[in-house]
């Protein structure tokens, strides 16, 4: 790209970009997209013959569209571009989901686990999976995504760290994506924090109650991993002597595969509480977050006011535990749009504009 042309190439690439991101809400015409976005009608025009030309949008038919004078076409993503698959791994499941470049879900299932289901099950399941869903859809994997519930080592290649609550827990799922294929493993609080904070650029706590603990931080709108990928730990953290997981084990809190069974009697909230809030407060204290959001299999309501309560008699600044409305969705539409990024990034750094 010579200097004389970088300038229009580039300004010819950001338009396309805009075009794009519009029609991945929703198909419209030449018009609607020039008066949505404050350009004219000939730029918009040549927005979308780039994205044609490039396999990444189409004219489609409009159902129940009055046929009486010239039909103005519409465009839409064109599905067949590409698709981006998450594996997420919790004790109790694997969900598999794919969706386009929209966001639009094109697979999502769920596969039951047992407390004996093993990491090689898992892996052999999990790349099945990947198999079966290009099948399905025959369209080019553009990138993946993994989230695992057990913490996630970043120094050289990323890696999986087991946990001792679920024997499946240390699967290597990246290793299911065929080669070529570049993919993202989180931990998978981490990835309902991405969720939860969107395009946010406040600082939230995200923190988890299910098979373990875990919380995930994004300051200033940007997920905090820290060096090794292990901030927002709470089973290590230190109560006196011994740590919260030990803690919390000798009040009869993790002598089960899933902590939540153990919560569904109120009776057993004091004990969980009381060293939890401790960690918490110190976190909190510590980050300052704008929000704190709480999620996880049987969380109530209820079960986050007690909390909140027991939190607020610690912290110098009072703070409101929300809970979030994602549910099982979270770990998946975080991944996904994790993997959402890579692709783009990708492909803009890769597109022709003649």
């Amino acid at each position: 790209m010579t200097d004389s042309t970088a300038g229009p190439r580039a300004l010819a690439t950001l338009t396309d970009i805009r075009v794009f991101d519009y029609l991945c809400q929703a198909p419209a015409t030449r018009t609607q997209i020039a008066a949505e976005l404050g350009i004219s009608k000939p730029t918009a025009s040549q927005a979308i013959s780039r994205l044609q030309e490039n396999g990444l949008a189409v004219a489609i038919e409009r159902a129940n569209e009055p046929k009486r004078g010239r039909v103005p076409e519409h465009y839409a993503l064109d599905s067949s571009s590409g698709h981006l698959l998450a594996l997420c791994l919790q004790a109790e499941y694997l969900q598999v989901r794919a969706t386009d470049l929209s966001g639009k879900t094109l697979v999502d299932r769920l596969y039951p686990l047992t407390a004996h289901t093993s990491a090689t099950e898992v892996e052999q399941m999990a790349a099945r999976e990947v198999a079966r869903v290009a099948g399905e859809l025959k369209s080019p994997l553009l990138a993946g995504a993994v989230s695992q519930s057990a913490p996630v080592l970043r120094e050289g290649n990323p890696r999986v760290r087991p946990t001792p609550i679920f024997p499946s827990s240390g699967a290597n799922l990246a290793g299911a994506f065929p080669g070529g294929i570049e993919v993202l493993l989180d931990n998978d609080v981490n990835w309902m924090a991405v969720a939860e904070a969107g395009q946010s650029n406040q600082s939230l706590m995200m923190l988890y109650i299910g098979s373990g603990l875990g919380a995930g931080l994004v300051i200033d709108g940007q997920l905090h991993r820290g060096k090794h990928g292990t901030a927002g730990e709470l089973e290590t953290q230190l109560i006196g002597d011994s740590n919260l997981r030990e803690a919390l084990g000798a009040a009869g809190m993790f002598q089960t595969r899933v902590l939540w069974e153990k919560l569904a009697d109120k009776r057993n909230w004091p004990a969980f509480f009381a060293p939890l809030s401790q960690v918490l407060s110190n976190l909190i204290g510590f980050v300052d977050p704008e929000r704190v959001v709480a999620i996880g299999p049987g969380l109530t309501p209820e079960m986050c006011l007690d909390l909140e309560r027991e939190l607020n008699q610690k912290l110098l600044e009072p703070v409101q535990i929300q809970l979030s409305t994602l549910g099982t969705d979270a770990a998946a539409r975080g991944a996904l749009a994790g993997a959402r990024e890579l692709a783009l990034d990708h492909l803009w750094e890769n597109y022709r504009v003649r």
